[in-house]
């Protein structure tokens, strides 16, 4: 199953996806690129952190979706993944200014 990225991505439809996990590979796929799973959550530190926040800052309601996390009943038998009770909706993305 992948994600399909849309919210102020060029070009449109970039989709990510995971494979692996779990295994020793556990890897990211986003577009034509493999991440492996540290190198994307590096990643996702280093934007959560590198610049000061800004009012309604989109980093803090994801932060908050993060927390919101528990384990809960895997899709397959006898295994467990993460599920928000907080939602993660952002408005579209603006033209980015870097």
């Amino acid at each position: 199953m992948s994600l399909s990225l849309d919210q102020g991505t060029k070009p449109a439809g970039l989709e990510i996806r995971t494979c692996d996990f779990g295994s020793l590979r556990n890897t990211v796929y986003l577009g034509n690129y493999e991440i492996s799973l540290w190198d994307f959550l590096v990643a996702v530190a280093y934007v959560l952190t590198n610049t000061d926040l800004e009012p309604n800052d989109p980093r803090l309601q994801f932060v908050r979706y993060v927390q919101s996390m528990g384990e809960v009943d895997g899709y397959n038998h006898g295994q467990k993944r993460l599920e928000a009770s907080a939602s993660l909706v952002f408005p579209r993305n603006p033209t980015p200014r870097c």
